[in-house]
């Protein structure tokens, strides 16, 4: 027989917590696992989902064709003129 002399008695609903807390913590754990297998595929399907994404690299280019620019009153104030010399 087995001595449960160090073990108090609880009652059924605080059994069912703990267990509960148990099982939330082992599927969590496997939540987790899960995800960081999946990490580095997910980085890779978003690069390459980026990277074929038509409608951003025509804005991305129309950007880089626009003249638009800050005023070099504001940027000689805010002290960053020396990096955006032209």
């Amino acid at each position: 027989m087995t001595d449960y002399q160090d073990e108090p008695i609880v009652s059924r609903d605080v059994s069912i917590r703990r267990e509960q807390n148990r099982q939330l913590k082992i599927n969590q754990q496997k939540e987790m696992e899960n995800r960081r297998v999946s990490a580095p595929q997910n980085a890779w399907n978003q690069s390459i989902s980026a990277s074929t994404d038509t409608y951003m690299k025509n804005a991305l280019s129309q950007v880089r064709k626009s003249e638009v620019g800050l005023p070099e009153t504001l940027i000689r104030f805010h002290g960053s003129w020396v990096y955006n010399q032209k």
